[in-house]
């Protein structure tokens, strides 16, 4: 079952562990949250369960699922098409003037950056809670900011790799360095 087939309640039954619990304290404090894992980790249910603890909040949001946009969409085009079944599987109440994205499927970003360019401009200065099946510390960096990453492990799936060839995501920083 994918991540978004669940429905709101089970959503908010799952049982997700300490990551859940730091990510929720990280996005609730306004830092950007990367979540990287591979299929079936549970990056998506996280994702929209953070989603529906932050608009219990009052936080303003828009969950926006990478694989839905079309070539060239902004972030006004995405919620006028998809703005109801961002509610629905979050709870969260946002539109264009949204300060905060739940942002699914961000590994796309990396393989298909000009198809998503416009939307990416509209989402500079807000605060990116993202899932990734890989991520590319620089590119992420460079696109939303520093970011607070959490890696889910998964069954048979290798551990993701965080990509940082020239490291400078982690200028002043820790980091766990995987050498291929």
């Amino acid at each position: 079952m994918k991540g978004e087939d669940f429905s709101l309640y089970d959503v908010e039954r799952a049982e997700l562990g300490e990551e859940f619990k730091l990510a929720l304290s990280r996005a609730s404090d306004g830092a950007n949250v990367f979540i990287v894992g591979p299929a079936g980790s549970g990056k998506t249910l996280m994702l929209r369960k953070l989603g529906l603890y932050l608009s219990r909040a009052g936080r303003r949001g828009v969950y926006v699922k990478l694989e839905w946009v079309k070539y060239g969409w902004g972030l006004s085009d995405y919620v006028s098409r998809y703005g109801a079944r961002s509610r629905e599987l979050t709870g969260l109440d946002g539109g264009v003037d949204a300060d905060l994205i739940l942002l699914d499927d961000g590994e796309l970003v990396w393989g298909y950056g000009s198809a998503y360019k416009n939307l990416l401009r509209d989402l500079r200065g807000r605060q990116i809670v993202a899932a990734f099946r890989e991520i590319d510390m620089d590119a992420a960096a460079l696109l939303f900011g520093d970011g607070f990453v959490i890696y889910l492990k998964g069954e048979p799936a290798e551990a993701p790799v965080a990509k940082s060839p020239f490291g400078f995501a982690f200028l002043n920083k820790s980091a766990e360095i995987i050498v291929i």
